[in-house]
């Protein structure tokens, strides 16, 4: 931080409180992908700090382009006269309206939406990930039994079983522009899209498709 602490002449000093009068601005309009503003606390500049006042305004940017938010840094820089640049210590927490267990959720159990509810969280301290408004939460179904209001992550919910291992499926072929239907069961469990092992029901030959839907199974030849 302390990159410069020459004598400089008191009217030629760059203002600290114009630093981070510049630098709050440039927080505050972030485009963050958040519906709350971000909160913040900016590090202390010392004191003795002398910077040649910059006849421009400040150039900012993030110390690191992947640490956006949390514990992080600014790097604020004179582009023209004065040559200049200090790292500006900031703690930035931003807020997302949060996917949450709307009641209590046993293992294997759809989510839907009378599954879940969302609550505003600063997902700043989400380390595990989340799901918000925007994220689809289709075909999935909770890993654990979950007690309400637990924040719904990835490593608490995992795809939907379309298909489960000895159950009855129903086998698609689709054939010279037919569709042909037939009868199975499956040997293994498999989520939407996944391969499966199928025993045809009539000719008891062991197949593999895909996933198409509950309980769906196409072949392909």
């Amino acid at each position: 931080m302390l990159s410069s602490l020459l004598p400089v002449q008191a009217a030629e000093i760059q203002s600290l409180a114009s630093i981070r009068l510049q630098a709050e601005s440039f927080i505050t309009s972030y485009p963050y992908q958040s519906p709350y503003p971000a909160g913040f606390k900016l590090g202390n500049l010392d004191s003795r700090l002398r910077l040649k006042a910059c006849h421009d305004a400040l150039s900012i940017e993030f110390s690191r382009r992947d640490q956006v938010h949390g514990n992080t840094a600014l790097l604020v820089r004179c582009p023209s006269n004065a040559r200049w640049k200090i790292h500006l210590p900031v703690r930035i927490d931003v807020f997302d309206d949060v996917a949450v267990a709307a009641k209590p959720l046993l293992k294997g159990q759809k989510i839907d939406d009378s599954a879940i509810s969302f609550q505003k969280h600063n997902i700043t301290r989400l380390k595990n990930g989340y799901y918000s408004k925007t994220s689809s939460m289709n075909q999935l179904q909770a890993k654990r039994n979950l007690a309400r209001g637990t924040v719904l992550t990835p490593a608490r919910l995992a795809p939907l079983l379309m298909v489960r291992s000895g159950q009855q499926v129903t086998l698609v072929l689709n054939y010279n522009g037919l569709q042909i239907r037939s009868s199975g069961k499956a040997l293994q469990s498999a989520t939407l899209g996944q391969l499966v092992k199928v025993r045809n029901s009539q000719s008891m030959k062991i197949v593999e498709g895909v996933v198409s839907g509950e309980g769906l199974v196409r072949i392909s030849i």
